[in-house]
């Protein structure tokens, strides 16, 4: 193991050692060594708890299973996204950092309720994903990572993003996704008011303390909900890699495609990468 380390810089090994969970990790063998595809180096990962999928962390960058999912999956079948306008809707995390630092074109947005859509606060645009204020067919990828189980009007997000991207682009995204069973819907909005279905659960928000609601745990039906409201194929890569440090729940990445032609033929896909 010393072996191995040691053929990283000294530097960085001493960033490395020096990092508590890393040291933890060591200690009770909860690790493994491997590539993260947004370091783009060798790296440790450290399972820090048994949720892999906010636990499952690279010792460089912190990355956790889902953004190094959505980033493999944009190197793989988007190898040039480095070059195309790309917007980001609710950014956050390692993976995020990265679009913002490599992408030419790249434009983030968080919804603020204290702003004009379309004006800029603390470097984000001001966008509603349920009425964006972007030009028809003006971006070549659109990406979202779990948000669309907090969007109250998720068919008129999905319609307005496919309103957005050109002809042939892409919307990659991640969300939970409970493809046994039925979609659950867990809040709707009635006259400009939450109406609770279930018990509130929150998830993490980047920029609200308080949280974002859940509103859909999406089910089997998810993709012919998208194509219903957007007329988008959808393809389902499930990635399990431990090289990559790709293992958890809730894995998967989506990829829903306008259509070249208006009356294209549609189907939705799956796609497992057994790699590692």
């Amino acid at each position: 193991m010393i072996k191995i380390l040691l053929k990283e810089s000294r530097d960085d090994l001493r960033t490395l050692l020096g990092k508590r969970e890393l040291r933890r990790g060591l200690l009770t063998g909860s690790f493994n060594f491997g590539f993260c595809p947004i370091c783009e180096t060798k790296t440790v990962f450290i399972i820090r708890k048994d949720w892999l999928r906010d636990f499952y962390h690279c010792a460089r960058c912190g990355s956790i299973p889902r953004w190094r999912a959505l980033v493999y999956v944009l190197q793989t079948y988007f190898p040039n996204w480095r070059e195309l306008r790309m917007h980001e809707s609710s950014p956050g995390g390692a993976s995020s950092e990265k679009l913002k630092r490599e992408c030419q074109k790249y434009v983030a947005s968080h919804f603020f309720s204290d702003v004009a859509p379309g004006r800029m606060k603390d470097g984000f645009r001001c966008e509603n994903l349920e009425q964006q204020t972007f030009a028809d067919a003006e971006f070549d990828l659109v990406v979202t990572q779990d948000v669309f189980e907090h969007i109250l009007n998720p068919g008129q997000a999905f319609s307005e993003i496919a309103r957005t991207l050109k002809p042939g682009a892409a919307h990659v995204f991640t969300v939970p996704w409970y493809y046994w069973k039925p979609t659950l819907v867990r809040a709707v909005e009635e006259n400009g008011a939450i109406q609770h279905l279930e018990n509130p659960d929150y998830h993490g928000n980047p920029i609200d303390p308080n949280g974002s609601l859940v509103v859909t745990e999406w089910g089997r039906d998810f993709c012919d909900f998208i194509y219903k409201h957007s007329g988008m194929t959808t393809t389902v890569v499930r990635i399990q890699d431990k090289y990559r440090g790709i293992q958890a729940e809730f894995i998967e990445v989506f990829i829903s495609r306008k259509p070249v032609e208006k009356d294209a033929p549609i189907k939705n896909e799956s796609a497992d990468m057994e790699t590692g």
